[in-house]
């Protein structure tokens, strides 16, 4: 390969800078800056090829295109795992839709969804906001602003069989899940016609109808929930995929990783996503994480994972699409993803969010919004103009008011039903 071949890779992976950083963190040695950026002109030295083929795979960019990156008796085929053979690297990687494969794929009518679907979820949190702010809704309170995209894209291939379980960020889940945004606000406030009968509140909704099933207030307890879901359904045989949310502060959980064990010893029809928002109640993935690659802690047990742009709905939906279908009707479960995301708000209303800078969140606003992403997409590709996607946006603005309206005029609950649905005897809810 020539020296231009290997000036091309190291763009590929970034340049100098950023391959500099991945080499430091693959091995013991200490590589500066200065001597990566010399390759450009002199070569990628046979003691760093295996090194940077790694990168290579890991960005799912064609290694086989540079299988002359490997020394003598190593192929491809040695770089990933195969039945009885030693694993050299491991098959997780980072996954990412070129603009073109979006361009090609993604049609007006799917961009609209999951467009339209963020600017709901959004404009139901900012709602939600406010009237906590006013004193109007109790207890706890997270928001999911800055994370739509996650949820968005992965809803758009879902179907309504499939199972959705996640922790208590959810509220989001629930307005993809179909719920009608009345009863959400109903349970948010306390009042009747509540998703939960106005006893979840914002931690615990649940939808059964809809194969949501919450909502959890225990940090990572939704783990092994899924886990037990995903068991069931294919216990019983039915087509479905289970996905199951979680947070990088729940990762670190001991119950996360015996459920890994047991998704993976029955290889059950599970994808686990790690909503990776980069901090957990007040601190920092590299604070509270002494691996930060999060999408490989399934490796132990044979699971694969991927990291993905959670702030690129358009590219995590061809992303999970292909992983989808492969856990659906391939029974190549479990799948571990990680979508690295950011919230805007704090860990919940109470957090005033001092670990981090406002030019730090300000710049990801400007810079990395989805649901902006997706607006500059349908208005390159014309499907539509700025006016017809701000009258969606007011048309949405006015429903989830509406919404709010109504459930701060409903009645709060009869005391006498405090005590029903705890427990359930005789085919009677008690």
């Amino acid at each position: 390969m020539s020296v231009n071949g290997h000036a091309s890779i190291i763009s590929k992976l970034g340049g100098g800078k950023k391959l500099t950083i991945r080499l430091n963190d693959l091995t013991d040695e200490n590589i500066n800056e200065k001597t990566v950026y010399s390759w450009v002109q002199q070569g990628i030295p046979d003691k760093w090829k295996v090194a940077v083929a790694r990168c290579l795979l890991e960005d799912n960019i064609d290694v086989d295109k540079y299988k002359e990156l490997l020394p003598p008796g190593m192929s491809i085929d040695n770089l990933t795992a195969a039945n009885n053979s030693i694993k050299i690297f491991s098959e997780s990687k980072v996954l990412k839709a070129s603009e073109k494969e979006i361009v090609l794929n993604i049609d007006k009518n799917l961009a609209l969804n999951i467009y339209q679907l963020m600017l709901k979820v959004r404009r139901f949190e900012e709602k939600v906001g406010q009237l906590y702010s006013m004193g109007l809704i109790g207890g706890f309170c997270h928001l999911y602003i800055g994370q739509e995209g996650i949820i968005s894209g992965i809803e758009s291939l879902a179907s309504e069989d499939d199972c959705f379980i996640t922790g208590y960020r959810c509220h989001a889940h629930m307005v993809s899940r179909a719920e009608p945004l009345l009863n959400i606000f109903c349970e948010l406030l306390g009042k009747n016609g509540g998703s939960s009968k106005a006893k979840g509140g914002s931690m615990h909704l649940f939808k059964a109808d809809k194969n949501f099933f919450g909502g959890h207030g225990i940090v990572g307890a939704q783990v092994p929930l899924g886990t037990g879901i995903a068991f069931a359904n294919k216990y019983l045989n039915k087509k479905t995929v289970t996905f199951c949310f979680f947070g990088d502060g729940a990762v670190n959980q001991g119950q996360v990783y015996e459920a890994f064990n047991m998704a993976a010893l029955w290889q059950l029809p599970i994808i686990y996503i790690i909503e990776n928002n980069q901090y957990g109640m007040g601190t920092s993935v590299e604070r509270a994480s002494a691996m930060t690659e999060l999408f490989r802690r399934g490796e132990s047990f044979g699971i694969k994972g991927y990291e993905i742009d959670g702030m690129d709905p358009l590219s995590l939906h061809l992303c999970m699409k292909k992983i989808y279908q492969q856990v659906l009707n391939e029974n190549k479960g479990p799948i571990l993803i990680e979508a690295k995301t950011y919230r805007y708000r704090g860990h919940s209303m109470s957090d005033p969010g001092k670990y981090r800078t406002r030019q730090e969140i300000q710049e990801t606003r400007e810079n990395r919004d989805p649901i902006e992403r997706v607006r500059t997409f349908l208005i390159d590709n014309n499907f539509y103009s700025e006016d017809e996607l701000k009258s969606m946006d007011n048309k949405i603005k006015e429903e989830v008011l509406s919404a709010s309206e109504e459930a701060r005029d409903m009645d709060l609950p009869k005391e006498s039903i405090l005590f029903d649905d705890v427990y359930y005897e005789n085919g009677i809810n008690k």
